[in-house]
C-alpha cells in the first residue's frame, strides 16, 4: 500500500491493481536487496489478494499471475555419512536401535515407523505393510542387518503380543500412580532421534536425514534411480533425483583414479573432517592461498557427518 501511495502521490484505488504496478513493486523489492524467499512471500500476498478480487468480480483477471517470481533456493539436506549411521546404531538401545534402522535401511518416514504393528513384521522380508502418504500400504523389504536388529527388538520387548498391537510404544504413570501404555507419536520419534544424536555429539540429528542416508547410500552402491525410488516410494522420480549429486567421497575417490603427473598440475585432494555442504572452504580457484577469489563451495552431501573422534 506505502509503495503505491507513493507512486500515485494520492489515495490507491482498486484500477491501481495492474500488472505494471506488481512489476514495479517486485523490482523495488529486489532493488532493496531483500532474500529471494521474503520476495515470494509478499508477491504471493498479492497474488491472494488478486484471487480475491477475480472471485468476487472485481477483476477479470489475477495481475500477479503473469509476474515471474524469484526461484526457490535449492535446499541440500544434511545427510549423514553411512559409517556415522552404523556407528549411530551402535549407541542405542534395542528400541531406540529398531526405531533407527527402520529409517536408516528401510528409508521409512517417522509416522510410518509409528503406524507399524506387530503383526507388519516379517522376519524373512522386512515389514509386509508400511501405511505411506496417502493412505497407501506398501510392502518394504529390509536388508539382513536391518531385520537382525528388529528381530532382537522383537524377541525383547514385544515378544507374544497380538498382532494388531503397536511395534512401538511410550509408557507413562499418570497421576493416580497407573502405569499407561500407548502408541509412540512422530514426535517422540523426533525427540529419540535427537536423544541419540546428541550423545554421539550430533545435535543437528533428525529422523528424515536416515532416510536421506538410506537414498544416498543405496543409490552409491546400485547406481540406479529405479531402485532408490521404489525403496523410498516417491511417486515422482524428479523427487528422486536430488540424490545425484555428487557426494564428498565419491569426489574422492575419483579424484585419486588421477595419476601422479595429474596430481601436480594443480589437483589437490578435498578438505578432511567434519565437512558440512556450503561451508566455504578457503582455496582460490589456482589453488592457492593469495587468489582473488577467497572460497569454494564444497559439494554434496558431505553435508555428511562423520562422528567425533
Amino acid at each position: 500500500m506505502a509503495f503505491v501511495m507513493k507512486q500515485v502521490g494520492g489515495t490507491v484505488l482498486l484500477t491501481h491493481f495492474t500488472e505494471e504496478t506488481c512489476r514495479s513493486y517486485q523490482y523495488d523489492l529486489a532493488g532493496r536487496e531483500l532474500k529471494s524467499g521474503t520476495i515470494r512471500v509478499r508477491v504471493a500476498t498479492l497474488g491472494s489478494f488478486g484471487k480475491w478480487m477475480v472471485r468476487r468480480d472485481k477483476l477479470v483477471r489475477n495481475p500477479v499471475d503473469r509476474l515471474t517470481r524469484p526461484r526457490r533456493k535449492a535446499r541440500v539436506p544434511a545427510v549423514p555419512t553411512w559409517d556415522t549411521v552404523k556407528k549411530l546404531l551402535r549407541l542405542c538401545d534395542p528400541r531406540e536401535r529398531a526405531i533407527l534402522a527402520l529409517m536408516a535401511y528401510g528409508g521409512l518416514r517417522r509416522g510410518e515407523v509409528a503406524a507399524l504393528d506387530v503383526g507388519d513384521v516379517a522376519p524373512d522380508f522386512g515389514l509386509r505393510r508400511v501405511m505411506g502418504k496417502g493412505g497407501h500400504e506398501v510392502p518394504v523389504a529390509l536388508p539382513a542387518p536391518a531385520r537382525a536388529i528388529l528381530r532382537d527388538y522383537m524377541t525383547t520387548e514385544r515378544a507374544g503380543l497380538p498382532a494388531t498391537a503397536p511395534l512401538f510404544v511410550v509408557t507413562y504413570e499418570n497421576r493416580v500412580g497407573q502405569r499407561i501404555e500407548r502408541r509412540i507419536t512422530g514426535q517422540r520419534i523426533w525427540k529419540v532421534a535427537k536423544a541419540v544424536g546428541a550423545r554421539a555429539g550430533l545435535p543437528a540429528l533428525h529422523p528424515h536425514a536416515l532416510r536421506h542416508a538410506c537414498g544416498a547410500e543405496l543409490l552409491r552402491r546400485t547406481k540406479n534411480l529405479r531402485v532408490v525410488q521404489e525403496q523410498l516410494r516417491h511417486v515422482d522420480v524428479q523427487t528422486t533425483t536430488g540424490y545425484t549429486r555428487l557426494t564428498q567421497q565419491d569426489v574422492r575417490q575419483a579424484l585419486e583414479t588421477l595419476d601422479d603427473e595429474g596430481s601436480e598440475k594443480g589437483f589437490t585432494s578435498l578438505p578432511q573432517g567434519n565437512e558440512i555442504s556450503g561451508r566455504k572452504t578457503p582455496q582460490n580457484h589456482r589453488g592457492g592461498p593469495n587468489g582473488k577469489r577467497t572460497h569454494r563451495t564444497e559439494l554434496f552431501p558431505s553435508k555428511a557427518w562423520p562422528l567425533p573422534a
